[in-house]
């Protein structure tokens, strides 16, 4: 009996494919070589740009800087570490050179954007901001330009007219020695001005005096940012998971914002365009519906396209110009003697008629606000930092550097913006810098200094930008000096990586002095 039971045992054994050492050696370096191979088909293409090594081979270390919202801080930290020309991904690059942007964004060789702009479609439309190829770009940029240009913005009197009376109904939701998040107000600020610009003046919002819808989808809008990686590299993923948490908790509501301003805006739209002022506005949307008027061979645009264009605009304007004003506001609270500065200049010019100062004479002769507002784009620029663009068929060399085709390219804004051979002291909020009487320096520091884009595609909100921030910092600091909140702290403030480059905390809470007031206290101490 116990032969036979040995005789079964052995019979098991040897059936069972229970492998040996010699087999397990095998199987070990056949996954090694496995392994090194696909690592080195990776890293084959970029092995020669610097960059470390794990870039080349996996784009885990720049997808936790995505997660972590701090993905142009880790760039500007491998530019200093290993250079201009770095490996960022196994098939990305990034360059931090005035010689390389001007290669990758200028008109000699029209680079087409990459798929990320894919995310930005708007009705299964492309606006001027998600089309990717450069010719049909150019030929929808065509189509707006002349509507922003500075030309047009700075001369239409009822613009300006409209960003003063804006301005002023902000300074009247300050009471005095009162804590304002003044982010969440020039956002309302912001939307006010685009929408009166984009839909007309009957369909326009009023949001910083009244609570309205439109607050709370903006204030999703800012939740929303955190959670924007996981959109963009898992679209799929985050509609089932933002839909099922939804459900779960009204808490969740903001994770469809962007859902939210799409239906706003194609309903406020679709009513501007019946309503009977539309052909005697001044807006964009009418800009756009009669475009091809003169030429009768050419049919009239898409009414979803124009939608898709009416939806970017208000989408990006609000966010831009919110950003800005908030850390412009932020900074000058830090530096108080600057707020003197531009308060000196102010009560120089002379105040028209209708109780403003004229936008013209504050663009030309408050050379202190022009100096920190430059010193806030340098530091803040409002943007994601991904204006990717593709190396086309052949490949090329970008500062001494062959990149082949297919290779997604960037210039990282931030590492532009804090060489040291151009701006000394790169981390310092110093406007001084602006006011440098060396002209050669100072052609330098303009050069490098791209907080709207570069070349052909540079930002056409630029104009309008410049107009809503110095009429609103205008507006303040005629009135007010402004000190820091409580609740406020330097990593409160801290500028994430994400779409529209918001601070942290979501919030910037200033306390608001009148200057008579101070002036009173101040002589009673």
């Amino acid at each position: 009996m116990e032969e036979m039971l040995a005789l079964a045992l052995t019979s098991v054994q040897s059936w069972q494919p229970l492998p040996n050492r010699q087999t397990l050696a095998v199987l070990c370096i056949s996954s090694l070589i496995a392994t090194a191979w696909l690592a080195y088909r990776r890293y084959r293409p970029l092995h020669h740009v610097r960059g470390s090594w794990l870039c080349k081979i996996s784009g885990l270390c720049l997808a936790l800087a995505d997660f972590r919202s701090c993905r142009n801080d880790k760039i500007l930290e491998w530019h200093r570490r290993y250079g201009p020309v770095i490996c960022i991904a196994p098939n990305e690059v990034s360059v931090s050179t005035l010689e390389g942007t001007k290669d990758i964004y200028g008109t000699a060789h029209r680079w087409p954007k990459s798929n990320y702009f894919d995310h930005f479609m708007g009705y299964n439309r492309r606006s001027v901001f998600a089309t990717k190829p450069y010719k049909e770009h150019q030929a929808k940029r065509r189509l707006i330009s002349a509507f922003y240009q500075p030309s047009t913005i700075y001369k239409l009197p009822h613009i300006e007219q409209h960003v003063q009376e804006r301005a002023q109904t902000v300074v009247r939701q300050i009471s005095t020695n009162t804590e304002v998040d003044v982010y969440s107000l020039t956002d309302w600020y912001a939307l006010d001005i685009i929408t009166y610009l984009v839909l007309g003046p009957d369909y326009c919002t009023r949001s910083v005096e009244t609570a309205c819808p439109e607050r709370d989808i903006l204030a999703g809008l800012k939740q929303q940012q955190f959670v924007g990686s996981l959109r963009i590299r898992y679209p799929r993923a985050y509609d089932y998971v933002s839909r099922f948490c939804r459900v779960l908790s009204s808490r969740f509501s903001h994770l469809s914002a962007d859902d939210e301003l799409a239906a706003w805006c194609k309903q406020r739209t679709a009513n501007a365009i019946k309503g009977p002022s539309i052909s005697d506005s001044h807006s964009l949307l009418r800009h756009l519906l009669q475009v091809h008027e003169s030429d009768k061979k050419k049919p009239p645009l898409d009414r979803q396209y124009i939608a898709a264009e009416v939806l970017d605009n208000i989408n990006a304007a609000e966010a831009t110009v919110a950003v800005t004003a908030t850390y412009l506001i932020w900074r000058l609270t830090e530096a108080p003697e600057w707020q003197k500065k531009i308060r000196d200049e102010l009560a120089a010019l002379l105040v028209q008629s209708d109780g403003f100062l004229p936008f013209s004479e504050l663009d030309s002769r408050v050379p202190s606000l022009e100096a920190c507002l430059r010193e806030v784009y340098r530091l803040h620029p409002a943007s994601s930092g991904r204006a990717e663009r593709i190396v086309p068929e052949g490949g090329h060399v970008l500062c001494g550097v062959f990149l082949p085709q297919g290779t997604i390219v960037t210039t990282s804004v931030m590492a532009l913006h804090r060489d040291e051979t151009i701006f000394p002291d790169p981390d310092r909020f110093s406007p001084g810098r602006w006011l440098d009487g060396d002209p050669l320096a100072m052609k330098r520091r303009e050069a490098y200094l791209i907080p709207f884009g570069h070349g052909a595609r540079i930002c056409l909100g630029k104009a309008l930008a410049t107009l809503e921030i110095k009429v609103l910092i205008a507006h303040i600091y005629l009135r007010y000096n402004t000190r820091m909140g409580r609740s406020m702290t330097p990593e409160s403030m801290r500028q994430c990586s994400t779409h529209d480059a918001v601070p942290k905390g979501l919030k910037c809470v200033v306390r608001f002095q009148k200057i008579d007031e101070e002036i009173r206290n101040h002589n009673a101490s």
